[in-house]
């Protein structure tokens, strides 16, 4: 199967176990919007992709957790406005716990942070910005490199 195959609502109705009423229902709300094709009136169709498919999965586990569709919007539209970005279910890792939805994302600034989709302005969970972590990281492994050439020589003299 090809990834830019395009599936129809019917088609994504019966693969999700979703009703065609359910996707109607969250494409007027915005909570997913088919990505290939929307509907132009009478006769047309929408037309939902692999990626779209894969963030109805998202949700559906979320709905088997209890989340009602009101929450996840609520966790979406947040992502979106803190990410700056019409699909986070795309590009964002979303973790789910005890209440919680978390995100690990790029930021407007393009800062990539762990937040709190439920919060408001999606506040963030660790003041720490990942971009800092993978420095200080590559720093460590310099020193540690640096540490294991001199350790060699020592050994070898």
């Amino acid at each position: 199967m090809s990834p830019s195959y395009a599936y129809t609502t019917k088609e994504v109705s019966q693969a999700t176990g979703f009703s065609v009423r359910q996707l109607d229902y969250w494409v007027k709300i915005a909570l997913l919007v088919p990505s290939i094709q929307q509907s132009n009136g009478p006769g047309t169709h929408r037309l939902y992709s692999i990626d779209d498919l894969v963030q109805l999965q998202f949700i559906h586990r979320l709905k088997q957790h209890g989340w009602s569709t009101r929450k996840i919007g609520k966790a979406i539209n947040t992502l979106r406005t803190v990410i700056n970005d019409p699909d986070p279910l795309k590009n964002a890792v979303l973790v789910h716990g005890k209440g919680t939805l978390v995100a690990l994302c790029k930021t407007k600034e393009g800062e990539r942070v762990m937040l709190d989709a439920f919060s408001a302005g999606g506040q963030q969970i660790m003041g720490i910005v990942l971009e800092m972590l993978i420095e200080e990281a590559k720093q460590v492994a310099e020193t540690i490199d640096i540490f294991d050439s001199a350790s060699i020589k020592e050994a070898v003299q």
